[in-house]
């Protein structure tokens, strides 16, 4: 029987792992272009907001959806669907960002751009295990749908500023938690993680136009 060497042990895991991130990567890419396509229809075609409760579910739903059939083509065209349907959902929300102010939806997409950089680079480079996160990433987005959903009702100001602020800080660590997931091979399904990583990029994006028009004096 032949001997393995502990390189070639290693060449052979870093292959299937390296597999995942690429297509990871690549079905992230093409949801997030799919999505600004259906952003843009939806700006031009003077698309209405959708109900916040219906887009809430739709939010939480769908994901837990694609996750069921993660392992079939539907999954893969249930991705596809959900990166539609939440472009054109959001693009009445980013057009009233963009009429108070054409910066905000650009200075939000540059700010995105520089998170996920960061904590994508941090997952790759780290040697550290971030898998002790995710209880509180679990137990930190509960709470904040929650606090979401209690705004709702509430409709406060300052207290959506500091939602808002604790939703960047969790899509971020999400980011970085998923990341290092598919590097770790924690998760070897690219439909899930690049579903994942679509919504945190989205959240983080919504969260972070927030912001900025709360402290732009809007």
């Amino acid at each position: 029987m032949q001997v393995m060497s502990p390189q070639a042990r290693s060449g052979l895991a870093v292959r299937p792992i390296n597999q995942v991130l690429r297509n990871t990567y690549l079905l992230m890419s093409m949801m997030l272009g799919l999505s600004a396509v259906a952003v843009w229809y939806a700006i031009n075609s003077g698309a209405a907001p959708l109900n916040k409760w219906l887009f809430l579910a739709f939010l939480i739903g769908m994901p837990y959806l694609i996750y069921a059939t993660r392992k079939s083509v539907a999954g893969l065209g249930l991705s596809f669907v959900y990166a539609a349907l939440l472009g054109y959902f959001l693009g009445p929300i980013i057009g009233m960002y963009a009429r108070i102010n054409p910066n905000i939806p650009m200075y939000a997409f540059a700010g995105t751009a520089i998170i996920f950089g960061a904590m994508t680079a941090t997952a790759l480079l780290s040697k550290r295990d971030f898998s002790f996160m995710r209880g509180f990433l679990v137990v930190g987005t509960v709470v904040a749908i929650l606090a979401i959903v209690a705004n709702m009702f509430f409709q406060i100001a300052l207290f959506s500023v500091i939602i808002s602020s604790v939703v960047v800080v969790l899509a971020s660590l999400w980011i970085l938690y998923s990341t290092q997931q598919a590097v770790n091979g924690g998760e070897d399904n690219y439909v899930v993680l690049a579903t994942g990583l679509f919504s945190d990029i989205w959240v983080l994006f919504m969260h972070l136009m927030n912001l900025l028009n709360f402290f732009g004096g809007d």
